[in-house]
């Protein structure tokens, strides 16, 4: 009998064996229910419990960049239990038994109920939006891909949070609580955009980013001085792109995604690729995006209250060597508008042990050339005002450095370092109606910056401090060209000739103290110093010129806010904080025409910073971990308000501008304004697979002038979006309704950049469009899959242009993906 139960037992032990191996290697893969794309940072709890001394075991942990988690032997031998939770999905609690059915692939549904997040425009670090006193809009990376948009600015209209103004097809200018252009400040992976020739009009430098490459954005509402400096006025845009990722050994793994978008509104072709290469130490992520984009049709479905405003009925054309209007065949066609882009992004990552990385981080966005629609319109007496007019193609390049540190030290705990090069370079082209001279003015920048921010806990304290210095250079050249000729003549140029250079320097130190676990009160000030030099050599065209302009600023901004978190799912916070925005060479040195043949822009050498200070007010609840109600409101007092008035120039109010004689304005400094406003969102998950989302934006400005108080300008109607959403195995869709309220020409600011000329007798009518769209995901296997998208925007094909909009919002669009990750 003994001989029969000896190699039964070296069986029996031999079983137990390949079982323990075989659950010491059982790997958990956790991925998006709808698009099967592997979530990181997934966090895991195990829990099980000792057959012999009854003891409950908890192990926790996180998964890794591709989304994949070792679980321990203990817990399959135990039978033990899995708690899955990660802030955008519903908590998922499963056995090992039947994860061990599933083949330890777990799916997590999304939730659009977040009971908190992480950012990092707050304090520049990582932390939970639940202690900022500030109102954040977060729009996470699977809700980018599923938005599906043609470019930036549209997915950051499509999110209902901000206003979105355009002058031609290939732009968007964003408004952030009334405040727009360089009164806002944009950030990309940690790097200010805001250079010295943001212009206070309409801005369209979010177009430069690759919406395919965004990871996450955030939008900080309010001034954010203390942390970023001048311009963040209106609010922060903190767009962090696609980060390079380690795989788990020495192995190399390459994980890549290539899309295709065709769309029939403006015949949309959009090409995306990007691959993602790394072992322990070295990550590579490479990107390259490419969008043509013919001419865009306005919607046929025309309220009485738009009248004909955006018809084209004729366009121009050149033959026989004369500028005339031909018909245009189809009215509803903007002609031209079309224009291509290309997106190319580097990103090349060192992580030498956990304490270290290191980050290279090159960027490349280039466009053809983009015509400038709203001054193709216009007319003067029946006939086109211009024959060309449109921007040459626009580059920006990115060249940082970044390194991240974490050391326990007395000094700091974390640390982050930037130091970046940018290159922008833009031109503008017009020619007017009849005549053979084009001008062309060309546009050269050149920014150095660098960035060193620190994180410091100890214990119921966080500091954060740090210091940051930019320099600006601005190089300006023009030329008129005969096209007929070819001859080349001096030109007149946009900024002073000479050169023109900005330089900033600044500090900042901010605290944070948990008072108690539900009460954290925050403080922080900033010191900024700015000097501002150009050059003007050629005063042939204006003598009025001076030879030099010099400007030294600077300015002390601070910030505190608490919040109270008294439990069962509520937050009150409250926050004061400062603001500026200080001249830049835009602002100071500009020469242009703000409106063709209508208002000319010289440059004025006193100009002050302008200042905001603004009390923030919030409250937010979530009922029963599936209702998020949140409710926000601010006042802002802004002194010393920079916006375009008249004047007059040697005892004249108007000067010759490209060959017509123009009423003179210049930037000046206002005496007071106000704003005030607030914003509404509620989000609910009615079902497993049903949410409902709303949000809704009211905002108010006024000029406090001796006689009344006028409109500022930048100012939107109110506007919002509201959304169902169904999710399931593999499928995510949503249909969704944006709105804006009426903008009546009353609340313009006249004459400024409300472009009156663009809207009807009555202002800009109210509007609304309805839209759909759906995903289906097909795995193929483990981190292969194919996802095909579609939807359709404008379904009604309403005709609407939005406020101090040059042309006519999108027709009826009908749009088509497919996307491999592989």
């Amino acid at each position: 009998m003994l001989k029969f139960l000896k190699p039964l037992g070296l069986l029996t032990v031999l079983c137990l064996f390949v079982n323990t191996q075989t659950y010491a290697q059982s790997i958990l893969t956790i991925v998006d229910q709808t698009n099967q794309q592997p979530l990181s940072d997934a966090n895991i709890e195990e829990h099980w419990v000792n057959p012999i001394s009854g003891k409950l075991n908890i192990i926790k942990g996180s998964t890794n960049s591709i989304g994949e988690y070792e679980l321990h032997a203990e817990l399959t031998q135990n039978n033990g239990t899995v708690l899955i939770q990660n802030h955008s999905y519903q908590p998922l609690k499963i056995t090992s038994f039947e994860l061990l059915q599933k083949g330890y692939k777990v799916n997590l549904t999304p939730t659009q109920v977040q009971m908190t997040e992480v950012v990092v425009s707050a304090t520049k670090f990582n932390e939970q939006t639940e202690y900022i006193p500030r109102q954040v809009a977060i729009i996470r990376s699977r809700d980018i891909s599923f938005a599906n948009q043609q470019n930036t600015a549209d997915l950051l209209q499509n999110s209902g949070e901000v206003f979105v103004q355009k002058s031609q097809m290939g732009g968007g200018s964003i408004v952030m609580r009334g405040f727009e252009a360089n009164k806002v400040l944009m950030v990309i992976d940690g790097v200010r955009m805001n250079n010295a020739i943001y212009r206070g009009g309409h801005l369209q430098n979010v177009l430069r980013i690759d919406q395919n490459t965004i990871q996450q954005t955030e939008l900080l509402f309010g001034p954010g001085s203390v942390m970023y400096g001048s311009d963040a006025m209106g609010g922060v845009m903190h767009f962090t792109t696609l980060q390079p990722k380690h795989s788990t050994s020495k192995k190399w793994n390459a994980k890549q995604q290539a899309s295709f978008r065709y769309g029939t509104v403006n015949n949309e072709q959009s090409f995306h690729y990007h691959i993602n290469i790394g072992n322990n130490k070295w990550a590579s992520v490479s990107s390259l995006s490419f969008s043509s984009f013919g001419d865009m049709k306005q919607g046929k479905n025309r309220s009485s209250n738009m009248g004909t405003l955006g018809l084209r009925d004729s366009v121009q054309a050149r033959v026989n060597g004369k500028d005339i209007a031909i018909v245009n065949i189809d009215n509803t066609v903007q002609s031209p508008s079309t224009y291509k882009q290309l997106d190319l992004m580097q990103k090349l990552k060192y992580t030498p042990s956990v304490n270290i990385n290191h980050t290279l981080n090159i960027q490349l966005s280039t466009s053809s050339d983009v015509p400038r629609y709203d001054r193709l319109t216009e007319k003067k007496n029946g006939i086109f005002s211009s024959a060309e007019w449109y921007y040459g193609p626009e580059t920006r390049l990115l060249v940082a450095y970044h390194i991240e540190l974490k050391n326990n030290s007395r000094w700091y705990d974390e640390a982050k370092i930037t130091a970046a090069y940018q290159y922008i370079e833009e031109s503008r082209h017009n020619r007017n109606f009849g005549s053979a001279n084009k001008s062309n003015r060309n546009e050269f920048v050149h920014v150095y910056s660098t960035n060193a921010d620190f994180l410091k806990r100890n214990q119921n304290h966080t500091f954060n401090y740090g210091l940051e210095a930019t320099f600006n250079n601005v190089i300006s050249n023009a030329n008129r060209v005969n096209i007929n000729t070819g001859i080349i003549n001096s030109q007149s140029t946009r900024y002073p000739d000479g050169g023109s250079s900005m330089a900033t320097t600044a500090a900042y130190l901010s605290h944070s103290w948990n008072i108690k676990p539900n009460l954290i009160l925050s403080e922080g000030l900033r010191y900024n110093f700015i000097q501002l030099d150009a050059t003007f050599n050629d005063k042939s065209f204006y003598s009025f010129l001076p030879d030099v302009l010099k400007q030294r600023n600077q300015a002390i901004n601070g910030q505190i806010g608490l919040v109270y978190l008294p439990g069962n799912n509520w937050k009150f916070s409250t926050a004061l904080s400062s603001g500026f925005r200080a001249p830049n060479v835009d602002d100071v040195g500009k020469i242009f025409d703000s409106q063709s043949g209508v208002m000319a822009i010289v440059p004025n050498p006193n100009l002050k910073p302008e200042n905001i200070y603004t009390v923030d007010v919030g409250i937010n609840k979530v009922i029963a971990t599936k209702i998020k109600i949140s409710l926000n409101g601010y006042y802002s007092l802004v002194t010393d308000a920079i916006s375009i008035n008249r004047t007059s120039v040697n005892g004249s109010d108007s000067i010759v501008y490209n060959g017509v004689n123009t009423l003179v304005v210049q930037n000046k400094n206002n005496r007071e304004g106000y704003v005030y406003g607030g914003s509404f969102s509620l989000i609910a998950d009615v079902t497993k697979h049903i949410s409902i989302s709303n949000t809704f934006n009211y905002t108010y400005g006024r000029i406090k002038t001796d006689s009344s108080h006028y409109p500022l300008d930048h100012i939107p109607p109110m506007f919002g979006r509201s959304a169902i959403y169904f999710s399931a195995n593999h499928i995510r869709s949503e249909f969704f309704v944006l709105y804006n309220g009426w903008k009546r020409l009353e609340d313009y600011y006249l004459k400024g950049e409300d472009n009156e000329q663009y809207a009807t007798a009555k202002g800009m009518p109210a509007w609304y469009t309805l839209n759909i769209r759906v995903s289906y995901t097909y795995p193929i296997k483990q981190q292969y899959s194919m996802q095909f998208q579609t939807g359709c925007e404008n379904i009604l094909d309403r005709n609407y242009r939005t406020f101090a909009s040059g042309i006519s919002a999108p027709g009826r669009n009908i749009y088509a993906t497919i996307r491999v990750n592989f």
